[in-house]
């Protein structure tokens, strides 16, 4: 889809929405998914939108889809059975980043195959914990609802920031060790 002289879908489905008068948020909130999924998908991500969230939006925004967007099978990294993710925060397979003021867990694929986690023991999710959906890309937020995977509780709102900072210090110090 990037070929010369091609404009990528993301830039056309960004283009179409400011045109027809749409922050991200009113988007969004048609689309039924969350603002930073729109965010993203609009930065080069589509994948963080499922096939249906991306027909839905582009419908709003007066865009036809090229068949290579909607068409073909599923996009599993694991052949159709989805991504296991470890659903612990403070789990080293999740690395901690910010988009504003918010949380969010990127997976890293280190938490093993089996059923529970190889670095912590936290039994693997599937599945998102919003909506249900199989997890088939790899990535903070769900493909379908765009709510995120991993979140960090309620407990940590003050100096989220100097939190996800050390964490990411602390992750690379581990990976550094044993890599």
């Amino acid at each position: 889809m990037n070929d010369e002289g091609v404009e990528a879908l993301h830039k056309i489905l960004r283009r179409a929405r400011i045109e027809a008068g749409l922050t991200q948020a009113a988007l969004a909130a048609q689309v039924g998914c969350t603002q930073s999924a729109i965010s993203m998908m609009e930065a080069g991500r589509q994948e963080v939108l499922s096939k249906e969230s991306l027909v839905k939006l582009a419908k709003i925004v007066g865009v036809e889809l090229p068949e290579s967007a909607v068409g073909g099978g599923g996009t599993s990294a694991r052949g159709g059975d989805g991504m296991a993710v470890c659903p612990n925060f403070n789990c080293p397979s999740n690395m901690p980043y910010m988009v504003g003021d918010e949380v969010y867990f990127m997976p890293q694929g280190t938490s093993g195959s089996g059923r529970h986690c190889a670095l912590c023991g936290e039994l693997l999710t599937r599945k998102c914990p919003r909506c249900g959906a199989e997890i088939l890309t790899a990535g903070g937020c769900c493909s379908s609802c765009g709510g995120a995977i991993v979140e960090l509780p309620s407990g940590y709102t003050a100096g989220e920031r100097a939190w996800v900072d050390s964490r990411i210090t602390a992750i690379e110090r581990i990976r550094f060790r044993h890599g």
